[in-house]
């Protein structure tokens, strides 16, 4: 009686614990809190259209509607077979879409209208574009962004929706309708693997958030957004017999992890969602049941509890079918049973609606199961209007593949993603001084990915030496122990890693020879910077170095980015989206500012490229009114050059073209540039007092009255002196009677009364400064003003010797009787023997940005400080209202009538102009200058045209400004995901 007593326990037990389970597994599967939208959120007033041509359809029709073929690579035309069966499929089959391989955007696009003209109702396009539309359309034929781990790095919302509205757009362009992106896969790394490099990162709040942004924009773009690869990739191991990977992982960890940014992204709207090919044991206990062919997944947890009303892609029911040892016709009935709308294919739609055909007729499927999902989809076209809008514009397709605003975009989330995680000894930014040695290591002999970050930083490191090896898999252990050997002669190396992404982006382990190679360089004392493309983990498997920079890729944007980070010529704020176990955390990323300018996109920094691109015309224009033959621009701000070209000839006989980095005689800017710049050097020092008399410096000067005379009158032009004196014409043809001269000039008016611009105050400038310092003018300004500010090419420049490298100025007919070209032109200070503090200098617009970059970035340049905020406040400001506009050497904008800088710079612009046609001005309200440089004077100084142009020019870039910097946005999400 007792044990029949204890049996009966035992079965209620049982049937308690079995109802209990039931119940939890009801509420798992059935209770939902979500506030999903439904189809007609998704997809408003498409029903009519989508109803009319379902009740139109037969049963064949419908299902080969629910069907999308890959397309070969490349591009199949009219004589290949491939093209043949393409056409077959959509004439005679009426497949309901394609889903397009990579190819180039032109022939994409051509094969897109191709297909479309054959079909009734239009066809669903669909394609990859996990790492954006440069990724699926061909090297360099569309905008290749960072992936989404790199999005993830920056932390920023704005960032991941333009970069999802751009992959939408750019889609579009090329006849794409439904994207695949974006990976909405929380990261994991387990023992043996690092996968899902595609992700944007490991916590799930952060995923969601950013994948959240990528759909919006895909779908503002006018696109079908995708998350990939429902219900997340949580660790898990791959399955003997399947070959798939078994995910195992409690329900608890399913509900707070993987499954947070489906439900997000599904609340928000999402409209497509694709099924993963991996077993799910404690939701699907069918091992032979993946994700995309379980009814419990797809149709209780995703439509069920989710409450997802848009589209369920399976992927690659081929590869479905080999790993299942069946064939793509089954996969795909039992697609559909689960609950998927559009079934993806490889090969023979054929005999896959044959089967779904008799699934229907054998009661495994019924029409209305059919039917529903036609009906999504339908809508779907119709929310896109594929009626009217289903073909590509070829005219968009070039503007849009190509479009500089988007290419901007790319490099700054390559510039904002990355991540600086070590920077002992404070070896980055890279200094101007010093030899560099550049090592790559490449995965492949064949790889060339890392060649733009190679040569950007070399180029720009300017005069100094950076030589570059490279060691890939082809070379000998006699490569690896020269290189070695050569290491401790430099004063840092840089070892690059290429590391490429593999299937699911797993990324290939370092080669061995690759890691010997790290450990043993380690053991010199040199400093390393380590620059990992592609793999953050890449520091778990070598020794420390100095500096470790991370990057998620090797894209071009990234490269470029990674050189600037080393250069200082891009601030680094990206932060880890994942962890490196024995390491660094989460979160974890060195701030360093922006220490040099750079050249860039004008949409980056809020300025209109159309607006800019009139200075061409009145530049042009200018030289064909002979204004002048030559010219030079620049124009930047918050420390990018956003403008940088070089126009016309140097003479009006064409001959030799103008660039960037052609060299001017800046005549007067020489005060501003060289003398001015090397007193605020001295003020800032302490060894130069404004307010001392120029006496205390240089006693000779207090001859005929001179000694009241203070080093602030000298700068403000307020000294008292005669403007000018034409020594040429005095018989004076040496530098010390000519200072003689100036030591017994008399005054002209009473110092501090007036202002009148004189070349003496500056002369008298120099001969200071070279008290001061106990050095010629010249080696001083080169060594402590142009070297440091990495002003290269920027020289003084010897007398009686003509260079054709140098832009030309004047044809001389009275002094010197002939071309004058490489000397100075300034009679003045050809007499010094070209050396002087009102003129001399010679420079580039190139050059003289550096300059400019310093003055706006509060005097901090290449790792340091040149100057002192302050004292770059006391030489820019009006020094006395009442008396002039001049400031420290400087001058200050007008506050009316005509200045060179235009009617649109701000009251508390500075600049200064050169009798040559140059002219350099600054508004530090908004963060911009201008510096226009010309030879107006050739053939012959007679010649005020330049007069007009300088004002057009100033107000053309202060009046591109069409807002804030269109990519620096708030971190909005930065303390959020830490």
């Amino acid at each position: 009686m007792l044990q029949r007593f204890q049996h009966v326990l035992v079965v209620l037990a049982t049937l308690v614990v079995f109802i209990a389970g039931v119940l939890s597994y009801f509420t798992f599967t059935y209770f939902t809190l979500s506030t999903a939208p439904s189809e007609e959120d998704l997809w408003p007033r498409t029903e009519e259209w989508a109803e009319n041509h379902l009740e139109a359809m037969s049963l064949p029709e419908k299902v080969s509607q629910l069907l999308s073929i890959r397309t070969a690579e490349p591009a199949a035309t009219d004589t290949d077979p491939t093209y043949e069966a393409l056409v077959d499929l959509v004439e005679a089959f009426g497949i309901g879409g394609i889903t397009l391989a990579m190819e180039a955007p032109m022939e994409q696009a051509a094969l897109v209208n191709d297909l479309q003209r054959r079909t009734g109702i239009p066809l669903l396009v669909s394609q990859h574009i996990e790492w954006t539309s440069g990724r699926r359309t061909g090297m360099g034929m569309g905008t290749s962004f960072p992936n989404m781990m790199a999005l993830g790095a920056t932390r920023n919302v704005e960032l991941s929706y333009l970069a999802g509205r751009i992959a939408g757009i750019e889609a579009g362009a090329v006849g794409v309708h439904h994207v695949f992106a974006p990976r909405a896969d929380v990261f994991t790394r387990s023992d043996s693997s690092v996968r899902n490099l595609l992700s944007f990162g490991e916590r799930p709040e952060q995923v969601s958030i950013m994948s959240r942004a990528f759909a919006r924009g895909v779908q503002d773009a006018g696109a079908l957004a995708t998350a990939m690869q429902f219900p997340g990739r949580a660790p898990g191991r791959a399955h003997s017999n399947i070959g798939r990977i078994r995910l195992r992982f409690g329900m608890d960890r399913f509900e707070t992890i993987e499954l947070l940014p489906y439900q997000d992204l599904i609340e928000e709207g999402i409209m497509s969602i694709m099924m993963g090919n991996h077993t799910i044991p404690e939701i699907e206990p069918d091992v032979g049941a993946p994700a995309m062919l379980s009814s419990r997944v797809t149709t209780d947890l995703l439509r069920g509890r989710l409450g997802f009303n848009g589209i369920v892609v399976a992927d690659d029911l081929d590869a479905a079918a080999e790993a299942a040892r069946s064939t793509p016709a089954e996969m795909a009935v039992r697609a559909l049973e689960a609950g998927a709308d559009l079934l993806l294919l490889t090969s023979d739609p054929y005999s896959v609606r044959e089967a779904v055909l008799r699934a229907v007729a054998d009661g495994r499927l019924s029409e209305r199961r059919i039917d529903a999902s036609v009906y999504r989809l339908l809508r779907a076209k119709a929310w896109l209007d594929l009626e009217a809008n289903r073909y590509a514009d070829f005219t968009v397709v070039r503007s849009t593949m190509y479009s500089p605003d988007h290419l901007a975009l790319s490099e700054t989330i390559a510039r904002r993603s990355a991540t600086l995680l070590r920077n002992e000894r404070d070896v980055l930014p890279l200094s101007w001084g010093g030899r560099v040695l550049s090592v790559s290591l490449r995965g492949s002999v064949s790889s060339t990915v890392d060649s733009i970050f190679i040569n950007v930083l070399g180029r720009r490191r300017g005069g100094t030496e950076t030589a570059s090896r490279i060691l890939d898999v082809d070379s000998e252990p006699d490569d690896y122990r020269e290189v070695l050997e050569e290491a401790p002669s430099y004063d840092v190396v840089v070892v690059s890693v290429v590391q490429e992404a593999m299937h699911m982006g797993e990324i290939e382990p370092l080669r061995r020879e690759a890691q010997d190679f790290l450990t043993r360089l380690s053991r010199y004392d040199v400093p390393i910077v380590l620059v990992a493309f592609g793999n953050p983990f890449l520091i778990v498997d070598t020794p420390q170095p100095e500096a470790y920079l991370v990057t998620y890729g090797a894209s071009e944007a990234t490269q470029l980015a990674a050189a600037e980070v080393l250069l200082g010529q891009s601030e680094t704020t990206g932060r880890l989206p994942v962890s490196i176990p024995g390491r660094y955390a989460y979160g974890a990323g060195i701030d360093l500012p922006q220490q040099s300018v750079r050249p860039g996109s004008p949409a980056e920094v809020g300025l209109s490229r159309e607006r800019l691109a009139l200075s061409d015309s009145v530049i042009y224009s200018a030289i064909g009114d002979r204004a002048f033959p030559a010219a030079a621009l620049a124009v930047g701000r918050r420390g990018v050059i956003t403008k940088l070209e070089g126009y016309g000839y140097y003479t009006y006989a064409a001959g030799k073209r103008v660039t960037p980095h052609s060299l001017f005689d800046i005549a007067s800017l020489t005060k501003v540039v060289a003398t001015t710049t090397a007193a605020m050097k001295l003020y800032d020092e302490g060894t130069l007092d404004l307010d001392e008399r120029v006496v205390h410096y240089l006693p000779e000067f207090g001859q005929s009255g001179k000694d009241d005379i203070t080093i602030r009158q000298l700068l403000t032009h307020s000294a008292g002196l005669t403007p000018y004196r034409a020594f040429h014409q005095m018989g004076i043809t040496t530098r010390a009677a000519l200072i003689d001269l100036l030591m017994e000039e008399e005054l002209v008016y009473r110092p501090g009364t007036e202002s009148r611009y004189s070349d003496l105050g500056m002369i008298t400038m120099m001969l200071v400064i070279e008290r001061v310092t106990g050095q010629p003018f010249s080696e001083y300004v080169t060594a402590n003003v142009f070297e440091p500010l990495g002003m290269h090419d920027t020289q003084f420049r010897g007398t009686g010797i003509t260079d054709p490298t140098v832009v030309p100025t004047e044809v001389d007919a009275h002094f010197r009787r002939r071309l004058i070209q490489g000397e100075v032109h300034d009679e003045t200070a050809w007499i010094l023997g070209g050396v002087s503090g009102h003129a001399g200098v010679f420079s580039t617009v190139n050059d003289l940005a550096k300059l400019a970059f310093m003055l706006l970035n509060d005097g901090r340049l290449n790792g340091g400080s040149f100057v002192s905020p302050e004292t770059i406040a006391t030489f820019t400001i009006v020094q006395d209202p009442d008396l002039s506009t001049r400031a420290l050497g400087w001058d200050t904008k007008a506050p009316e009538g005509y200045s060179s800088a235009g009617e649109l710079f701000g009251p508390n612009s500075f600049g200064h102009t050169g009798f040559t046609g140059a002219s350099f001005w600054i508004d530090p309200d908004v963060d911009l200058f201008v510096i226009l440089l010309t030879n107006r004077v050739y053939p012959s100084r007679n010649n005020s045209k330049i007069s007009e142009v300088r004002p057009k020019i100033a107000d053309l870039a202060r009046s591109s400004i069409i807002g804030p910097p269109l990519f620096t946005f708030p971190d909005v999400e930065r303390n959020e995901t830490r």
